[in-house]
């Protein structure tokens, strides 16, 4: 996921947010396949994703209740897995 241009997409592009939290969905589908490597990738992400997900929330509210928060709920049950079980 190319997160690196996320701020320009809040004020311009929502079909570009979409599909990088589609990607996401993506990702989380398979996490459980991931390497240790690719998790650690997809945590860096996934921590320059949340600096700017207050301001998706204001902006896209639907977005960010149907796609955002259930795949955070989700990310958090599988870190706890991963890091139980390792």
């Amino acid at each position: 996921m190319d997160v690196k241009y996320i701020k320009d997409f809040i004020d311009n592009d929502p079909v570009e947010i979409q599909e990088v939290f589609y990607k996401r969905d993506k990702l989380l589908k398979n996490f459980n396949n991931l390497t240790l490597k690719e998790m650690k990738e997809f945590l860096t992400i996934e921590k320059e994703l949340s600096k700017y997900l207050k301001e998706i929330r204001k902006k896209y509210p639907f977005l960010y209740e149907k796609f955002i928060e259930p795949q955070n709920e989700d990310l958090k049950t599988k870190l706890i897995d991963v890091f139980v079980t390792s």
